[in-house]
């Protein structure tokens, strides 16, 4: 039977969290260390880019892209886009060995229903901060690890993606609580989209957890 399009949320939500387990940049690592190994990373070859085939019917998917570095290891950014509301709900960005690596993409790519093809990085960039601008139109900023994330994208040009792309659920927010979501964090996501003068009930379609 096929899964709802809120399972289906909560489950890719739950694998996103298991694949940040890659070595997170700055983890232990001085900040100039960390500037200097992520600026020489920006600049590394591109190596895969993956997007979900389905993300915008779902509104919600993982975003992948990777950079392969002078030392054989890889430069990996990921970031979950909620494309119905919060725009970029999550990122991380870690550098794992190259064995590590083609164990962790395989993982990405078969660990979850959802397929994935592969795009240019313009395609991404742009998908990506076009996802961050609809959640800040709504008064939701990225999450934090979005600014160090977003690095890998370098000098990538966004605009060689000639796809303009369109947020929301049939063209207006629409809020699935996740399973990471306490009733305290719909609470506020409720209130700012009300003040944002977004309609609550058709926002959240008896989708929350809160009363």
């Amino acid at each position: 039977m096929a899964l709802s399009s809120k399972a289906l949320q909560k489950k890719r939500a739950k694998k996103a969290a298991k694949r940040k387990e890659v070595r997170k940049v700055g983890a232990g690592q001085a900040g100039l260390g960390l500037a200097t190994e992520w600026l020489t990373a920006s600049k590394a070859p591109v190596a895969d880019v993956l997007v979900p085939t389905r993300l915008f019917e779902t509104g919600l998917g993982s975003i992948w892209i990777s950079r392969r570095l002078p030392n054989g290891s890889y430069a990996i950014s990921l970031f979950l886009l909620d494309t119905w509301c919060l725009g970029v709900k999550n990122a991380m960005a870690g550098i794992d060995s190259e064995e590590d690596y083609r164990a962790r993409l395989e993982e990405f790519k078969t660990s979850s229903d959802e397929e994935f093809v592969e795009l240019d990085a313009a395609y991404v960039r742009k998908l990506v901060e076009a996802a961050e601008a609809y959640g800040r139109k709504l008064g939701f900023q990225p999450h934090p690890d979005y600014k160090l994330a977003r690095m890998l994208f370098g000098d990538v040009d966004a605009s060689d993606c000639p796809v303009e792309f369109f947020f929301g659920r049939d063209g207006q927010p629409f809020y699935a609580a996740g399973p990471g979501d306490s009733p305290t964090v719909q609470r506020r996501i409720l209130k700012q989209l009300e003040k944002s003068n977004q309609d609550p009930l058709g926002l959240l379609a008896g989708r929350l957890d809160v009363d």
